[in-house]
């Protein structure tokens, strides 16, 4: 009889290339499924049902809940390959795949909250908020009141993950990851995007809601070394700084759909004639932006590879990263989403008015690089900015929840 090689069987030696096969495997799926997820602007249960059997959202989820525990990285490749097929799936699992990352660094008793039980629980989150959202104290916890925006895939979420501004009496607000169930929260419909349409990221809204204590993680804590989840999850890969690596989990499904964009174009090119019936590929315009497009995907997958290197060496090794390296990080995480950005428009304007036709999978794929490029982890003015200053030594080694507290929000 021949071994058994299904995942079910296999879990202790589970690979990053493993679970990106599993993603390719259910990539037609998907690819089936785009439409119907754009025009509900959610994706399909059938779609979240996938990713779960598949297992391929446990990349980086601690072994002890069922997760496979990879270095940090294995699910953004997984989402780099469902980028082929689905742009809004691929952002989705690159976002819930990081959840299932950093929610190792939380509270041990909120994790086993959230997964003891069910290790197939779905945890969204949002960072930007409304002003006037806070956590107040008291007895036990907190009572947590606000607005937050863009939780994607927030329909099939079981549980949220918010930065919300925590008060105490006396002292200035520190900002905190605060864990919701999902009957404790109401999803606003108010995602209407271009690209990404797919991703569902409404917005969230708590009315004075009880959280308690265990599951309030600080910001400043989650964006250490040594988390307080890091008493229970001991591997290498919760040892990274939350915050400060996070961009790669939405710059790479953007690669990735940059990358579709590029195939796309290949494809529909292959064949098509110009008006004295020569053949479009013959062009050499077009032989200039495609291989210009392809330097550029090139370039930002080196980007990319030579982090996680970098990033895995000083896990592995429990070295804390320096502020100077964490900086750079974000510099090259946001280059990698402005050369995505570039590679996809330069294939759709080589196209002309067929490239941007809904019908047309390259505009789709075009048109969710753009919307993920826009993630605020990604921009480049920001974290341009702050190389700059590194470079010119005006950098006073702000850490990113500083930058996050600043300007000073008023609370009432």
């Amino acid at each position: 009889m021949a071994p058994d090689n299904s995942l079910e069987n296999r879990d202790s030696d589970i690979t990053a290339s493993d679970l990106v096969n599993l993603a390719s495997k259910i990539g037609p799926k998907l690819f089936d499924r785009r439409h119907t997820a754009s025009k509900n602007r959610c994706l399909p249960k059938d779609t979240i049902d996938d990713l779960k059997d598949s297992k391929v959202l446990r990349a980086c989820m601690p072994k002890r809940f069922g997760g496979f525990e990879l270095p940090f990285g294995a699910h953004t490749d997984v989402a780099m390959e469902l980028a082929k097929s689905c742009g809004s799936t691929a952002w989705v699992s690159g976002i819930i795949g990081s959840h299932n990352w950093w929610l190792g660094k939380y509270q041990p008793e909120a994790q086993f909250e959230v997964w003891e039980n069910d290790p197939d629980a779905i945890v969204g989150a949002a960072f930007a908020h409304k002003q006037g959202t806070k956590g107040r104290k008291t007895k036990g916890g907190y009572l947590v009141s606000g607005r937050w925006m863009w939780c994607s895939g927030s329909a099939h979420c079981d549980w949220v993950s918010l930065m919300t501004p925590i008060i105490k009496e006396n002292s200035p607000p520190e900002l905190a990851m605060i864990i919701v169930p999902k009957e404790d929260y109401q999803i606003e419909d108010v995602w209407y995007s271009p690209g990404m349409r797919g991703s569902g990221s409404n917005d969230i809204l708590i009315d004075e809601k009880f959280v308690p204590e265990h599951r309030i993680t600080k910001l400043a804590d989650l964006n250490k070394k040594d988390s307080p989840g890091c008493s229970l999850n001991t591997g290498p890969v919760y040892k990274l700084p939350m915050l400060d690596v996070f961009g790669y989990s939405v710059a790479i499904p953007t690669l990735g759909c940059a990358i579709a964009t590029h195939n796309h174009y290949l494809s529909e090119m292959t064949g098509r004639v110009g008006l004295d019936s020569a053949k479009i590929l013959e062009f050499q315009s077009q032989q200039l932006r495609a291989a210009e497009s392809s330097m550029e995907i090139d370039a930002a997958l080196e980007i990319y590879r030579s982090d996680l290197c970098k990033m895995w060496n000083a896990a592995e090794n429990n070295r804390e990263l320096k502020p100077h390296e964490l900086n750079k990080f974000k510099r090259n995480c946001a280059y990698v989403a402005t050369l995505a950005r570039r590679s996809a428009t330069r294939i759709i304007e080589a196209m002309g008015a067929t490239g941007i036709a809904d019908s047309n999978p390259a505009y789709t794929s075009f048109s969710d690089t753009i919307a993920g490029a826009s993630h605020r982890a990604l921009s480049w003015d920001i974290n341009g900015t702050i190389w700059g200053k590194e470079m010119f030594g005006l950098n006073k080694n702000e850490s990113e929840v500083d930058r996050r507290m600043a300007p000073k929000e008023k609370h009432n």
